[in-house]
């Protein structure tokens, strides 16, 4: 019967995934822009003629993509991003299969694979083409393997390999992996397994401490830049994130109180573990100032570790029910754990705005910009990767790929003196210059030297109330034919024929 279970749940994931498959984030394509300088050898870098910036918090991921690159139809690399996410969620199912089982037994296994198939949200980012489901199976394997850890030293060298693909897959990695390894150290009885578990800490602290020479080298930072962009935590960020995070929380607050009053935490010190993953887990999903993609991302491995200890109480709970009120009671509380997976469909319209709009408008600049073109912008993902150019500078005052930014504050009149060839401002109208009060976008609209510099040429729409205004330096060699095409798209991308 868990075999048919751990089956059923990765037929139900791959459904939800090939109903979200087209689905594709904007953020996925920063990754495959550092993944095609890779491949091509120019390095982990996002422009090839500036200094390195590390933009990424997912070096591994980056490193997969980039193998992609080498395929013989170079040209897919988002749909084997997609195809790839799709794996590692398979992944994940199995290992979330195998550590529930570990820890409470078969029927919870089943339970814990069928909870995370269903719950849409780890569906919707196997497809979105970012690393995910990469992360989410390596922690719930390092977790798996750490719990044999003090038994012998291949077993503890095992879980510091685990651990230290989890570092590299995302930075909070290492924070999870030395909070449960320690607990393990701490928690271990007898000198024997004590010393396994330094093993293991050891072997993580060195395996990333080798990482993180080479990127403090490489990139002159000791953090990623993402993190002097949009980490930290403040009181102001602590209740927005708070606030965005609450429904979450209090959908996942029956099955944590499931756990609570059915679980075994008391007697098993596998559940343990998973009560400190998951505390962890929730801990470093508010390390992020803001969070605009929907389907709770961050907080997916604080919900596996979460959904698998749920399984576990879940399993005790209907031990002694009928196999027609287990039957009902089970399809009721996968209905639940799909909930939020019902909303995400809402956002599938997402892609064929960012089509019509980001990625027509960088195709139309890597056909049309003379060589050795720059474009500044505030969308850093299609727009860059699409539009081929050697440097394309960050606009977003948080300054996620700009060290410039990040090092000195955020100065408009910077960019504009980088004179870059094309401009890209937000406006809310499609028909003229419009922003809510303070935007940074009203910094380039009121600059003497902005206006001075560039002409306004057309304006994409992505949706209503956001357009993408194009401008052109003096001196940039356009052809009649390049800007009448270029506006013919722009009238598309607003639902009018040319």
């Amino acid at each position: 019967m868990a075999a048919l279970g751990f089956l059923t749940a990765a037929v139900v994931f791959l459904a939800l995934a090939a109903a979200y498959f087209d689905y594709t984030i904007d953020d996925a394509y920063i990754s495959l822009r550092y993944a095609r300088n890779v491949a091509a050898g120019e390095g982990f870098v996002f422009d090839e003629a500036l200094p390195p910036v590390e933009g990424y918090t997912n070096f591994l991921w980056v490193l997969l993509e980039a193998a992609f690159f080498f395929l013989p139809s170079p040209g897919d690399v988002v749909l084997y991003a997609k195809l790839a996410g799709i794996a590692w969620g398979l992944g994940a199912v199995a290992a979330a299969f195998f550590l529930a089982r570990r820890v409470f037994g078969a029927a919870a296994g089943a339970f814990a694979a069928l909870f995370i198939a269903a719950t849409g949200n780890f569906a919707f980012w196997a497809v979105a083409g970012l690393e995910t489901t990469q992360y989410i199976c390596l922690i719930l394997l390092a977790l798996f393997f750490t719990l044999d850890a003090g038994r012998g030293a291949n077993r503890a060298l095992l879980a510091g390999l685990a651990w230290s693909a989890a570092a590299l897959a995302r930075p909070e990695g290492f924070i999870l992996g030395m909070a449960v390894l320690i607990f393990g150290l701490i928690a271990a009885s007898g000198r024997r397994s004590r010393v396994n578990f330094v093993v293991a800490c050891l072997f993580l602290a060195i395996a990333y401490g080798i990482y993180f020479a080479w990127r403090w080298h490489y990139f002159g930072m000791a953090l990623p830049n993402t993190f002097y962009a949009r980490g930290g935590i403040t009181a102001r960020s602590f209740v927005a994130r708070a606030r965005g995070v609450l429904p979450f929380l209090a959908y996942a607050a029956p099955l944590a109180f499931l756990f609570v009053r059915f679980g075994r935490f008391r007697k098993d010190g596998g559940a343990r573990f998973l009560i400190l993953a998951a505390a962890v887990s929730l801990a470093l999903a508010f390390a992020a100032k803001r969070e605009w993609m929907p389907g709770f991302r961050y907080e997916l491995p604080f919900a596996a570790f979460l959904w698998i200890s749920a399984a576990g109480a879940f399993a005790a709970l209907i031990r002694s029910r009928s196999k027609a009120a287990a039957g009902v009671i089970t399809s009721l509380i996968l209905l639940y754990v799909f909930i939020p997976g019902i909303f995400l469909f809402k956002e599938m319209s997402y892609t064929a705005r960012l089509s019509r709009a980001h990625v027509a408008l960088a195709k139309w600049v890597a056909r049309a910009a003379p060589a050795g073109s720059s474009l500044a912008a505030w969308d850093m993902g299609a727009l860059p990767y699409f539009s081929r150019l050697p440097v394309v500078y960050d606009l977003n005052p948080e300054g996620l790929l700009s060290r410039e930014t990040t090092r000195r504050g955020y100065n408009p009149e910077y960019f504009i003196g980088r004179r870059p060839s094309f401009f890209v401002l937000y406006s809310s109208r499609a028909d003229g210059v419009a922003a809510p009060p303070g935007n940074w976008a009203w910094r380039y609209y009121r600059s003497p030297a902005f206006k001075r510099a560039y002409e306004y040429l057309f304006t994409f729409s992505f949706r209503e109330d956001y357009h993408l205004r194009v401008y052109v330096a003096p001196g940039v060699a356009l052809s009649p034919a390049d800007l009448r095409g270029g506006a013919a798209l722009a009238r598309l991308s607003r639902g009018r024929g040319s």
